[in-house]
């Protein structure tokens, strides 16, 4: 289903055993993750087992329904890992509604979504575990008016699906108001971990992805490593690895996927890894400003462009593959007419293969290079492997966190900018935040610069 290959990382003088943490140390670290599971603190080891006939029930009903697109609205971990998963998917094999996100506020993009949509048909799932969130409530609101000019406030309710907190938050009081469908967000579940929740759930099953088989590959990577000695054996060791490579250095994950189908999980797992590592301080309270850094590599179009840079730049890039073993599809190169002489080696060859050689050319200079690899090789692309994967680097993080003396669950360096953004746009609590910031804008003009 799902292989993880680290040889790359002990080539050469790169990693030894002894830069990892001993056995006492990284049973510890699980140990500490393991009671925080136990004592309920933390909710998203036990998703794989959720049931998932109710929200499947309830989508077989919206489906006979006249529904023909739901609109996403949310951002994050709303959204990224939904896209994801329907990236991975082929679409042909989706028998849902169509689907569509709402993240960005970028007011054409915006726009230009809403008027493509016949309103009457669109189900709008609105995602917020808060129900403050700005660029989630205020694309609610404008699906809210669209909706209700077009069939009436007394029948718009229908069009609403509400995945928010189950007791607090603005989006909870609405809900209870007006009736609309809902599910509810676990309050132990933070929202880059809630995947496998109601978050992620309900829009995959109204766009028909078979999310019973999501969740058995989530609950076979985890029962592989169930009890905390087993998982000491890959999450945690995987976890020390990365650790030990940032403090030799090797402080940037470059996640290049050669497959399109796996580009949005690279974009959920950048996500993941950059908001719970970067920590400003660790539990002692002590500066550290700690962090890996995540980036994005496509292959083999990024072969043309950032390779050169990890190949020949500074000795500080860890690059991890993710790979297919077996594509749904192919096509064979044409053996006639014949190509120029120094092309011909390629006629008869399967674009597969062609990719595969790409693949393992890149990988093998990088080692040469003295660049640390490591590589996710997916048998082939279907829910029960994204799944598996989806789950271990959500365990794999969470044990880094661990490594690291940080809390991976929180974020408050993104919780800044957001009271400083509800402050500039007239949150009176916020205000002073925004005075801060106006105050600020004055100086003596040195930065400024225009091309006229």
């Amino acid at each position: 289903m799902l292989e993880y290959d680290r040889r790359g990382l002990y080539t050469g003088d790169l990693l030894q055993k002894s830069d990892l943490p001993d056995q006492q140390g990284l049973e510890k670290a699980i140990d500490d993750l393991q009671d925080r599971f136990d004592s309920g603190e933390l909710g998203f080891a036990d998703l794989p087992d959720t049931d998932p006939e109710p929200i499947t029930r309830w989508a077989e009903q919206k489906l006979r329904e006249e529904w023909t697109d739901q609109v996403v609205i949310g951002i994050g971990g709303s959204s990224l890992g939904v896209r994801a998963i329907l990236k991975s998917a082929r679409s042909e094999n989706l028998r849902g509604l169509r689907t569509h996100f709402a993240e960005n506020l970028d007011p054409e993009t915006v726009d230009r979504l809403f008027a493509s949509l016949d309103p009457k048909t669109t189900l709008v799932v609105v995602i917020t575990k808060s129900g403050t969130t700005i660029e989630t409530m205020s694309q609610f609101w404008l699906a809210r008016e669209i909706i209700e000019k077009a069939v009436g406030a007394a029948e718009a309710g229908r069009h609403f699906v509400a995945i928010t907190d189950p007791e607090r938050g603005e989006l909870r009081k609405m809900v209870d108001q007006y009736g609309w469908d809902d599910f509810e967000v676990p309050p132990n579940v933070g929202g880059r971990f809630s995947v496998l929740t109601a978050v992620g759930l309900v829009p995959l099953a109204l766009a028909g992805y078979p999310i019973k088989e999501l969740l058995s590959g989530a609950r076979k990577a985890r029962d592989q490593s169930k009890t905390p000695k087993e998982a000491v054996n890959f999450w945690g060791v995987c976890a020390a690895e990365h650790v030990a490579l940032a403090d030799k250095g090797f402080d940037q994950l470059v996640m290049m996927t050669y497959s399109d189908r796996l580009e949005g999980l690279v974009d959920w797992f950048a996500q993941l890894w950059g908001e719970s590592l970067g920590k400003a301080v660790n539990r002692k309270g002590e500066k550290v400003h700690v962090g890996i850094t995540p980036i994005k590599a496509v292959g083999v179009i990024d072969q043309h462009s950032q390779v050169q840079l990890y190949m020949e730049g500074p000795k500080n890039k860890h690059i991890s593959f993710l790979e297919v073993q077996s594509f749904d599809r192919d096509r064979k190169i044409p053996s006639s007419p014949p190509m120029p002489e120094a092309l011909q080696h390629l006629q008869g060859k399967d674009l597969s293969e062609i990719f595969a050689a790409e693949l393992e050319g890149t990988r093998s200079a990088l080692r040469d290079a003295g660049r640390p690899t490591s590589s996710w090789r997916f048998q082939r692309i279907d829910a029960e492997s994204v799944g598996a994967f989806l789950f271990s680097w959500q365990m794999i993080t969470a044990v880094a966190g661990e490594l690291l003396d940080i809390n991976a669950f929180d974020q408050p360096g993104v919780e800044l900018g957001k009271k400083i953004a509800h402050g500039l746009l007239g949150r009176e609590d916020h205000a002073a935040l925004a005075d801060k910031v106006r105050a600020s804008e004055g100086g003596d003009g040195q930065w400024r610069w225009s091309i006229k």
